[in-house]
């Protein structure tokens, strides 16, 4: 069957990025071993996204009161629904992530859009069966509860209904004593591995 994979790129640093190797690594991957999936590049560094203010926001909940789901607002929400797999790239950024993909994540969170609320609580309503979050970090920061990155993001797989959730990380690439360069390719493997892995 063929799928739809959503690409969300959230490389700051563009062509210079370490973490774009890793992304580049999972599309060459996937393409190859399954030729007839169809990609959806998101780069986010060159898209006009807004946070939300007052007014667009109020906006916003005055569509989705009236059960508007096909506005332009909720484009990239109804993309990221329907999407069969995910793919994120971004870098470890403040403890977390780029502004850049946190705006995007504001711009496709939304009741009947990504999830739903009823009596019983909020559940996701994504399609995807599996995000993979591809990350590089400069520090040493993999089992340290100050690395807000990957548990957020897969968090939100939890709340928005995706079950399975990956992720690779170069770890501690910018550490003196370390061998930057061996900690990235064995990223890069293990990002070919488990993109060889994805259905």
């Amino acid at each position: 069957m063929k799928k739809t994979i959503l690409v969300i790129d959230a490389c700051v640093r563009q062509e210079e990025s370490r973490t774009r190797k890793l992304l580049t690594t999972a599309l060459d991957t996937m393409k190859v071993q399954h030729p007839d999936w169809k990609f959806e590049v998101l780069d986010l560094n060159k898209m006009d996204l807004k946070y939300w203010t007052t007014d667009t926001l109020k906006a916003r909940d005055e569509l989705l009161m009236k059960r508007d789901y096909t506005a332009p607002v909720f484009q990239y929400g109804n993309q990221f629904r329907e999407a069969d797999g995910i793919v994120v790239a971004a870098p470890f950024w403040d403890l977390s992530i780029p502004a850049v993909l946190k705006v995007y994540i504001e711009n496709i969170s939304a009741d009947g859009i990504t999830f739903k609320c009823d009596e019983s609580g909020m559940h996701g309503i994504c399609k995807g069966q599996w995000m993979l979050f591809l990350t590089t970090r400069g520090g040493i920061w993999a089992d340290s509860h100050m690395e807000l990155g990957s548990r957020y993001m897969e968090a939100l797989c939890q709340f928005f209904g995706i079950d399975q959730y990956n992720c690779v990380y170069a770890d501690g690439i910018d550490v003196q004593e370390l061998d930057g360069e061996k900690i990235l390719e064995a990223a890069i493997e293990e990002t070919a591995h488990i993109s060889r892995m994805l259905n």
